[in-house]
């Protein structure tokens, strides 16, 4: 495949995940970033000894810590909403007794 095609899968991928991170599952929101990662190992064997080869390889390091940023708040926040919704039905079975 060609770096174009890569570069704009890649892209397509990381807004995926990016723009759908809250919809999707713990799962899914994995795979994708497994997915990008190939992606992106792929495009790195295909821009090798090119002279902006260091530009794209920083340019897809930061797409990729910026993605799975937000895989890991999306992350937080569900574990936040779980404990906060364990501690509220929790408290509301202690008040009625």
């Amino acid at each position: 495949m060609s770096y174009e095609n890569l570069q704009a899968s890649f892209d397509s991928l990381a807004q995926e995940i990016v723009v759908y991170a809250f919809a999707l599952r713990d799962g899914e929101r994995k795979h994708m970033m497994r997915e990008l990662c190939l992606i992106a190992g792929q495009i790195a064997q295909v821009v090798q000894g090119r002279a902006d080869e260091v530009k794209i390889l920083c340019a897809l390091d930061g797409t990729i810590h910026r993605a799975n940023s937000m895989v890991n708040a999306v992350e937080q926040c569900e574990n936040i909403r779980e404990r906060t919704a364990r501690h509220y039905l929790g408290n509301r079975h202690t008040c009625r007794d």
